[in-house]
Parts: structure tokens; C-alpha cells; sequence
């Protein structure tokens, strides 16, 4: 982060001058934000990122990660699939610039095949993000719920249709050239399949779980995540030393930083003139409130990089178009595949840079391969909110 301003500063310095222009007085802004910070909401937002973060270390720390790769290839018959799945199942567990966790393996399962340093770039960068729409251990998608104060599992199904959309986009415009040797199929005998498929299961058992106790018994995440988080403890035998690095390495003061600063940032906007007066601006501007639900986060998105930047900066502002007598959690699907829009197509995203630099690819021809695969995402989602309306 060094030469760069943290993305918490910035969120919180907006709060401080919102509060300025709209003539909130020093204790006022103090108050709020003592409370946006203490708030249960945010000290659950806290616990569940670091959480996450822990589990995913955890994950990495026993080896799981690895093993549910090389597992995956012992029953995985199509090459071409081969390429996408380390990315995507990779892509279940939120990491830092995790697309490069992946390329070794992407690297390694396309040695027999025909295909450019672009194609691997854009497999690789693009089903690691497929999850990010309704993947409810990412932040984004845990702040998006707490902002609007829904359950994330409302957030989820709302948003499922673009995960799908995604998975489509990445196979149709991203494998249909690739060509490999008829005799490179998969011929492994059942037995060594079934061995695959059973320490595929052992190994991902503990994300499994999570969403099991989420989606099926709709447990609160934080409780799925301490229940699963602490049997894999009890089992997995990491020795004391090793638990205190992984926590070590899971607690960041700027993660929570920014997570406050979003959560202020959210207070200052509600506790201002702002919320009220966006509605009538938009009525006096004619233009439709989905240009608007799709712009500002995809700039933001596109500007930073970074999924909890759109989310925390925008959301915020896009309330009364989102919010009637509850929210319309249709526009908060196409508000979140126009900001993820951005993000994917951002010069800055960490993903897409380690990823081009891995391969050696160049920038140019790999945003040729992203933008028709991004528009049929958006298009999706706006097909979803024409529909929505037609059918009431």
C-alpha cells in the first residue's frame, strides 16, 4: 500500500467532509461515529471478516486448498474444465490477489493444450470471481447486507442469476477455442475417481458445511462460521505456535479500519439531507434511477478496484432509489453487477495486474476477452430487473 492512500482513509475523510458540507456540528460527527462503530451490527461485521480471513488461512495453513485442486483434476474428464475449476473452487475462500494462488495450477493444467497466454489470463482471473455475486463468505456481500439490513441469504438467491450468468459467460467466450489432443481425456478407472471424489469432500468439508448451515438451517453466518471454524480446530491438530501465526496473519487493523469507515460512512449519509434529496434530484433530472444504480457503482468499482469500495461508498447513496417500504432487491442485483463490473475491468484490480504479470499476457487483448463476457453479465441483470416489473 505504499505511495497509496488506504481505502479506509479515504471513505472515512468522505464522511467528515460530508458532515462539513452539510453543517453537522464536531460533536454531532463525533457522536456518530462512536455510534456507527459500536453499533452491533458493525462489531458482527468485524467478528465475521475475521473469520473468514482465519478459515481461509486455516484452510491454506492444513493443506485443504491444494487438496481439493488435485482431487478435482482425478475426476475431471474435459481438459478444458481441467483449466477453469482450481480458479473457481480457489475462488470460495476470499484471499488477497488470490487469482495467483491459482495460475500455477492453471499453468500446470494447460501444458498439453492449445491455448495463448490470454486465454490462461482470462480463465484464471475470470471464474476466481465468478463466486462473488452470492458467495456469502465474501466482506462485500456481508457489508451489502448490513447496509441494507437484510439477510444475506435474501442477498444470495436475489443474486444467484449472476453467478450463473457469469459461469455461462466464462465457458461460452472463454473455452470454445481451445483445441487438445483426442487421446488427452481422462481414463482413470472408477476406483481412482471415487478416491478423487472422496478427498475432494474430505477436504472442503468445512466450506460445505457453512453453507449447508446457512442456506438449509438459515443459522446466522457468524455462528456457522465459529461453529465450523472451531470443530475444524478441534481436528485439524495445528500446533499452538502455528494457530498464533494464522491468527496473526487474519487480524488487520486496516481490514477493520475499513469496515468502520464504511459503516460511518453509512451513518453520515443517513444522518444527512442527502438520503431525501437524491429522489427528487433524479425526478428533476429526468433521467431513470437505473442509470443511476448502475453508474455510480460501476465507477467506483472501476476506480478502485475493490469490491468493498463499491459497496461501501455506493449502497450508501443509492438507498431511497433501493429502499420503498423495503428494499428492492432487484435493484440491489443490478446496482452490485454494475459495481462488479467495474471491478472486473479495472486497471487496478490486484487479481487482474498478478495475473497478467504471471502469464506475461498483454493488457490489451486481455481486456478484448473481458468486455463481451462483463456486458452479457450486466445484460442478465437487466433483463432480470425489465422482467421483475413486468411480472409485479
Amino acid at each position: 500500500m505504499k505511495g497509496k492512500w488506504h481505502l479506509g482513509i479515504i471513505i472515512f475523510s468522505i464522511s467528515i467532509i460530508t458532515g462539513i458540507i452539510f453543517r453537522t456540528t464536531p460533536l454531532t460527527l463525533a457522536k456518530n461515529i462512536i455510534l456507527a462503530v459500536v453499533d452491533p451490527a458493525t462489531l458482527e461485521l468485524f467478528a465475521i471478516i475475521i473469520l473468514v480471513i482465519f478459515l481461509s488461512n486455516l484452510l491454506r495453513e492444513k493443506g485443504n486448498l491444494r487438496n481439493i485442486v488435485v482431487s478435482l483434476e482425478s475426476f475431471i474428464r474435459n481438459p478444458r474444465l481441467s483449466l477453469i475449476i482450481p480458479p473457481a473452487f480457489l475462488g470460495l475462500l476470499p484471499m488477497p490477489a488470490g487469482a495467483l494462488f491459482s495460475a500455477p495450477m492453471v499453468e500446470e493444467s494447460s501444458r498439453n493444450l492449445r491455448i495463448n497466454t490470454e486465454s490462461k489470463t482470462f480463465l484464471n482471473y475470470w471464474f476466481r470471481h465468478i463466486w462473488e455475486y452470492c458467495w456469502p463468505l465474501y466482506p462485500a456481500l456481508i457489508l451489502t447486507a448490513a447496509i441494507l439490513n437484510v439477510s444475506i441469504r435474501k442477498i444470495i438467491i436475489a443474486q444467484l442469476p449472476l453467478t450463473l450468468a457469469a459461469i455461462f459467460a466464462g465457458l461460452f467466450f472463454g473455452t470454445r477455442k481451445i483445441s487438445f489432443p483426442q487421446n488427452l481425456t481422462n481414463n482413470r478407472k472408477p476406483r481412482e475417481v471415487f478416491k478423487g471424489l472422496l478427498s475432494f469432500i474430505i477436504n472442503i468439508w468445512p466450506i460445505l458445511a457453512i453453507i449447508f448451515l446457512v442456506l438449509v438451517f438459515k443459522i446466522e453466518l457468524i455462528l456457522a462460521l465459529l461453529t465450523i471454524t472451531g470443530i475444524f480446530l478441534a481436528v485439524a491438530k495445528i500446533k499452538g505456535k502455528r494457530i498464533f501465526l494464522v491468527i496473526e496473519e487474519s487480524f488487520s487493523w486496516e481490514m477493520l479500519f475499513l469496515i468502520a469507515s464504511v459503516m460511518i460512512f453509512k451513518r453520515t449519509i443517513e444522518m444527512s439531507p442527502l438520503l431525501s434529496g437524491i429522489p427528487a434530484f433524479l425526478e428533476d433530472l429526468g433521467a431513470s434511477p437505473l442509470l443511476f444504480l448502475f453508474l455510480i457503482p460501476f465507477i467506483i468499482g472501476l476506480l478502485t478496484g475493490i469490491t468493498a469500495a463499491f459497496v461501501g461508498m455506493a449502497f450508501p447513496l443509492l438507498l431511497p432509489l433501493i429502499y420503498q417500504s423495503e428494499p428492492n432487491l432487484t435493484y440491489v442485483m443490478f446496482a452490485y453487477a454494475g459495481g462488479f463490473a467495474g471491478i472486473l475491468l479495472s486497471p487496478v484490480h490486484l487479481c487482474l495486474i498478478v495475473t497478467k504479470q504471471y502469464f506475461k499476457a498483454d493488457f490489451k487483448k486481455i481486456y478484448k476477452m473481458l468486455l463481451l463476457p462483463v456486458a452479457f453479465v450486466v445484460l442478465i441483470a437487466l433483463v432480470i430487473v425489465f422482467m421483475s416489473r413486468l411480472w409485479g
